[in-house]
């Protein structure tokens, strides 16, 4: 009789109870999760929300004994390192006797929940915090002579704070080269992007400001030597050069597209709410996507996202992948500093699409005329006459309209000084007035005063 047989039958003999070093446990009837190699349970401890991994070994028992020391070695090197910001947090290691056969536990911090139930909404804010996440990563592992050697969506984790943990690490010597950890960035990439790995598309389908990435992606996962990444400060080295992009240079662009379509009226203040201009506008920031990159974002009430616009039909306009927006009218700001330069825009209620007979906010496009509902797109399945379709997830466009009336900010990213992380406790103030009086000049005086204001600040440090 194998481990896992012996472990089942005793949980339900003694109704999900365990006992360990730490106290008792009362473990969940269903567990979170199964691997090849244990099970994850929720439990409650001492008071507290914990999850347990139990560890499950096939073969004789002289395989056994060096497979748990393994295990233990495992542990300790984990628990001795010197930060473990993005690794799990593990709390105990034991054991648990049932008929004499040892089984090895982690008691470890429980998780909100994996990569593969996180990716319900595609986001570019999220794809690049997942680049980041992976090559931060992976970089201290392989510093400290450690592989991980199975990084895949269930193996990364979320708190509830929206940050990312890796679960599962493996030790090996530290001449290895962690081919396999290099690859794995590029296969987690490519499963945030299209919901599968072994896809041809480039992730700039699904997210046409991250261009860059593709070539990422790519020498991640070429067979090709002469052209895969060896290591992470390769990729990160890759990244340095191809993101560079004078600011000078940017904050011009931004301000030309501006003054160009508004002549008579830049530099200083425009409203417009004449929709052929807005549409001419928005196009030549569309045509201009690659210039600009991740450089150019726009702020919500809630949160920020980069801008790569995509003019769509029936007046809508789509601000990146997926957010749909109905543009009532716009404020343009623009002076000789440039830094001070914006594009305040106020959208509309909007009504839903009729999807399969209903009214919905969410949903896709399918080879460019097929509305399939937002839930068929994400699983890569689509269901018609009872029959279900395998989808080609480089084909789908997806569509997420935004419903209620408010207004977002367009800048430059960290060269508008609202656009700073450290500001935007100011731009949100700003939201809030937004929301009771309808936006005039004089508001964005105060709120452009109140700009200059932290830039000056800025250079006196």
């Amino acid at each position: 009789m194998d481990d896992k047989q012996l472990f089942f039958e005793f949980l339900e003999l003694e109704k999900y109870r365990i006992s360990l070093s730490l106290g008792e446990c009362q473990l969940d009837s269903l567990p979170l999760g199964k691997g090849e190699t244990g099970i994850v349970f929720k439990a409650r401890m001492n008071g507290n929300d914990v999850a347990l991994k139990f560890f499950l070994f096939k073969g004789d028992d002289e395989g056994k004994v060096i497979w748990l020391n393994k295990l233990k070695a495992r542990y300790l090197t984990l628990s001795l390192l010197e930060t473990r910001n993005n690794i799990v947090q593990y709390a105990d290691f034991d054991i648990v006797t049932i008929h004499g056969e040892e089984i090895p536990v982690l008691v470890m911090k429980l998780y909100k929940c994996s990569l593969e139930e996180y990716r319900n909404i595609l986001s570019v804010d999220t794809f690049l915090k997942l680049f980041r996440f992976l090559t931060n990563t992976v970089h201290f592992l392989h510093s400290m002579g450690i592989c991980h050697g199975a990084i895949r969506p269930r193996n990364i984790l979320v708190d509830d704070h929206h940050e990312f943990v890796l679960t599962d690490v493996s030790i090996v010597e530290s001449s290895d080269s962690g081919c396999s950890d290099i690859t794995a960035i590029g296969e987690v990439l490519q499963w945030y992007a299209f919901g599968n790995t072994g896809n041809d598309a480039a992730v700039s389908k699904v997210f046409p400001s991250l261009k860059m990435y593709d070539e990422i992606v790519e020498r991640c996962l070429t067979e090709d030597s002469s052209r895969r990444f060896r290591s992470v400060d390769e990729i990160l080295s890759f990244i340095e050069i191809q993101k560079e992009r004078d600011p000078n240079e940017l904050l011009k662009e931004f301000s030309l597209i501006c003054r160009k379509n508004f002549p008579k009226e830049l530099p200083e203040f425009v409203h417009c709410s004449d929709q052929t201009k807005i549409n001419k506008l928005f196009s030549e920031f569309v045509s201009r996507k690659d210039f600009f990159g991740s450089n150019l974002i726009y702020f919500t009430d809630v949160e920020r996202n980069i801008f790569s616009p995509q003019i769509c039909k029936n007046g809508y306009i789509k601000f990146d992948n997926s957010a749909q927006y109905k543009v009532l009218d716009i404020w343009i700001h623009s002076d000789n500093d440039m830094r001070n330069d914006y594009i305040l825009v106020h959208h509309s209620n909007t009504l839903p699409e009729k999807v399969n007979g209903k009214d919905v906010y969410r949903w896709a496009v399918y080879k460019d005329h097929t509305q399939i509902t937002w839930e068929e797109a994400m699983n890569g399945f689509a269901e018609s006459d009872g029959d279900i379709i395998a989808l080609d997830r480089t084909k789908i466009e997806f569509y997420n309209r935004i419903p209620r009336e408010g207004y977002t900010f367009i800048a430059l990213n960290h060269l508008h000084s609202l656009a700073s992380p450290a500001n935007t406790g100011t731009l949100r103030d700003y939201f809030f007035r937004f929301s009771f009086s309808y936006v005039n000049r004089y508001i964005l005086e105060d709120m452009n005063n109140l700009s200059k204001q932290h830039i000056s600040a800025l250079r006196r440090k």
